[in-house]
């Protein structure tokens, strides 16, 4: 996510291993809602950041989730960036 412009909300050593939480993109053509339409086509829904006052976004990774499954997220992800 780093490479594709996303800033973690917690350093590493603190993240949790169920979901991770991302600064939205600083840009005003960013919408979070237009964002997550593009990804939910996609077949991958990620959600509001709603613990803490940031403006972030969070992905689940809990379960079976596989490298291909991190690396399909990745290239949505990049294909729903529009900013």
């Amino acid at each position: 996510m780093q490479a594709l412009g996303f800033e973690a909300l917690l350093p590493q050593a603190l993240q949790s291993p169920i979901i991770t939480s991302f600064y939205s993109p600083v840009s005003p053509e960013y919408d979070f809602k237009r964002f997550y339409q593009q990804l939910k086509s996609l077949g991958f829904v990620i959600y509001p950041g709603k613990v803490t006052n940031a403006d972030c976004f969070r992905i689940g990774n809990i379960g079976e989730v596989t490298p291909q499954d991190i690396k399909n997220l990745l290239e949505a992800v990049a294909q729903a960036k529009y900013w």
